[in-house]
């Protein structure tokens, strides 16, 4: 059944679990979310409702024991249809559930927010949050991943701009979308679909990230050491911009690459280009981050627009970069 995109898609969904014909179903969502759009969900197929705390703190195992009870309590099998109505952390926790739940069920993905929709819903990875940023987690393809634009319409600003955190690697990981943003004027399906497209080109190729699919983490060593840092607090696509300057001013560094073509579109759209954070404390949060295959720093660095390589960075240069980008918050 795979990915649909389509304005109005959501109304679709009965058809879409009919032909699945699950056991039973299950729609995992956030207290924020259940507000907004349970009841259009529920309107269309008969399902249990299993509501969870809205936050990315609560990524974590104690609310997937929560939805693993909760499944076992309304007679769950594995003929039975998990869907994750939700942003990137209801969309992680569902599929990860639905993965580890008697050895995997039937898995549907409704994705609520922008980097949601970009992103998080696609490609098979799930994961929880575990003394770093998906440091648990599995590969695991959905039956179908139901991507409404509509659905963007109740989202505020921030969240947009959350999103085009990782819209901005897309558009360095392809010089034919980076000339779009360049110009770009609104979030819309196109742009959706053009980065949907260009994340599934290269998991095709790669689904259990052993090679290419390993350059999708661009910005994401940085990013997810800002994000475990803050405790949570800093959005995904904000960390993942710190991250993408990082991986900039490194490459600078290392092979001559100019940052300043990373950093027009961050300013563009208004994204950090800087943290306030400890550099050593940052450092000591990528040692483990899963990206360190053999417990070196390893990053994805920019050679031109369109063109990455995966390389070792010695720690001396990633806390040089780390330092120079620190700013202090009594500046403000």
């Amino acid at each position: 059944m795979g990915i649909i995109i389509e304005k109005g898609g959501i109304r679709k969904l009965k058809s879409i679990v009919d032909d699945i014909s699950p056991y039973k179903t299950a729609v995992i969502t956030n207290t924020t979310l259940k507000k907004l759009w349970l009841d259009k969900i529920l309107d269309q197929i008969s399902a249990i409702p299993i509501v969870i705390p809205d936050g990315e703190e609560f990524k974590n195992i104690e609310t997937i024991q929560l939805i693993w009870k909760k499944l076992i309590e309304i007679g769950f099998t594995r003929k039975s249809l998990i869907i994750g109505l939700g942003g990137g952390v209801v969309t992680d926790l569902s599929a990860f559930a639905s993965s580890t739940f008697m050895r995997g069920t039937y898995l549907g993905l409704i994705p609520t927010s922008f980097l949601a929709q970009v992103d998080a819903a696609i490609g098979g990875k799930t994961g929880i949050n575990f003394e770093g940023k998906n440091i648990i987690g599995t590969f695991y393809m959905p039956d179908f991943v139901l991507i409404d634009p509509e659905l963007l319409k109740t989202l505020p600003r921030i969240e947009l701009l959350n999103g085009l955190g990782e819209v901005v690697k897309y558009g360095v990981l392809d010089s034919g979308l980076y000339r779009k943003l360049i110009s770009f004027r609104e979030v819309d399906e196109s742009l959706i679909r053009e980065c949907v497209d260009i994340k599934l080109r290269i998991v095709e190729e790669d689904l259990r990230e052993n090679g290419r699919r390993r350059i999708l983490n661009l910005g994401h060593t940085v990013g997810h050491a800002v994000e475990k840092v803050s405790g949570y607090k800093m959005k995904h696509g904000f960390a993942v911009a710190i991250g993408l300057m990082a991986s900039a001013l490194i490459a600078e560094k290392v092979s001559g690459f100019d940052s300043g073509k990373v950093e027009e579109l961050l300013d563009k759209f208004g994204l950090p280009k800087s943290h306030n954070f400890e550099p050593e404390e940052l450092l000591k949060s990528m040692k483990i981050d899963k990206k360190a295959w053999y417990g070196r720093l390893v990053f994805i660095l920019p050679e031109d627009i369109g063109k990455v390589t995966i390389r070792e960075v010695d720690e001396k240069t990633v806390l040089a970069v780390l330092k120079a980008m620190r700013y202090d918050s009594r500046d403000d």
